[in-house]
């Protein structure tokens, strides 16, 4: 299971895009989520035992609901699926996710009128600069759960008897259920953030990802992504700033991420 910045995986807790896991946009929102009585506790107990609450299962229906909202011509769970689908592919030598990355790589293997971003994994505050042509929107999670499979036995194994989707939804629900405060601006205003989960979709990590997460083979695999996600117009000619910060029930502050953005004319 994989996290960056403001994303996350079941291994470790990776800033990136959720950290876009982290990931961008050019409208910016504040989103927070009161604590729910015993949401701790369930969610430690998920996280271990693959034992889910019922309170996760419903939100899993509802960030579905949420996948289907339309911007930019496509339906936000396909926003999603391709979005992870870049992240994974790019060797995470020259990933935008990797703790090293400045911003340098966030160019690579961008395709559309749809501009991915993500942060670099597992750092609680960073700051990072990437350039951008002029007339591309900018798609970015503030944090993102996303679970593969299968995995090692050391994490969660699907319970007999119960069907794979219902199971990857409800573990990635139990984490994104967690968040009790994500906010987002863009040059100082607030952004919206949006609650979306996918259904189970195929992918193949680049083989370098085994280095940052096990459960990665580098041949085809299943997965499934929860989270909150940034949708932003394409912004103007000119420099940007976006600034996204996640605080989690369970695990505390997760990132403070800084994204300056160099939008030019093509």
């Amino acid at each position: 299971m994989s996290t960056s910045q403001n994303q996350v995986s079941r291994r470790c807790l990776r800033l990136a895009s959720l950290a876009v896991a982290a990931l961008a946009t050019s409208q910016v929102a504040l989103a927070a989520m009161p604590n729910v009585p015993g949401q701790r506790e369930r969610a430690v107990q998920a996280l271990r035992t693959g034992q889910l609450s019922p309170q996760s299962q419903q939100s899993a229906v509802r960030a579905a609901a949420g996948a289907l909202e339309s911007w930019q011509g496509r339906l936000l769970e396909q926003l999603i699926i391709d979005h992870q689908r870049w992240m994974f592919s790019i060797p995470i030598g020259v990933n935008s996710a990797n703790p090293a990355e400045t911003g340098a790589n966030c160019g690579l293997n961008q395709q559309g009128s749809v501009w991915n971003l993500v942060g670099p994994g597992g750092l609680p505050v960073f700051n990072v600069e990437c350039s951008i042509p002029a007339g591309k929107a900018i798609f970015m999670p503030a944090m993102g759960y996303f679970y593969e499979y299968p995995c090692t036995p050391d994490y969660p194994q699907l319970p007999p008897g119960q069907k794979l989707e219902t199971f990857l939804r409800a573990m990635t629900a139990e984490f994104i259920d967690g968040i009790s405060l994500a906010q987002a601006t863009l040059d100082g205003k607030p952004l919206k953030v949006r609650r979306a989960a996918t259904g189970m979709f195929s992918f193949t990590g680049a083989k370098d990802w085994v280095n940052y997460d096990s459960c990665i083979t580098g041949s085809p695999q299943v997965a499934q992504t929860d989270g909150l996600w940034l949708l932003i117009d394409p912004p103007s000619v000119g420099k940007h700033t976006i600034k996204v910060n996640v605080t989690h029930s369970v695990y505390g502050a997760l990132f403070d991420g800084t994204w300056v953005l160099n939008v030019t004319r093509p």
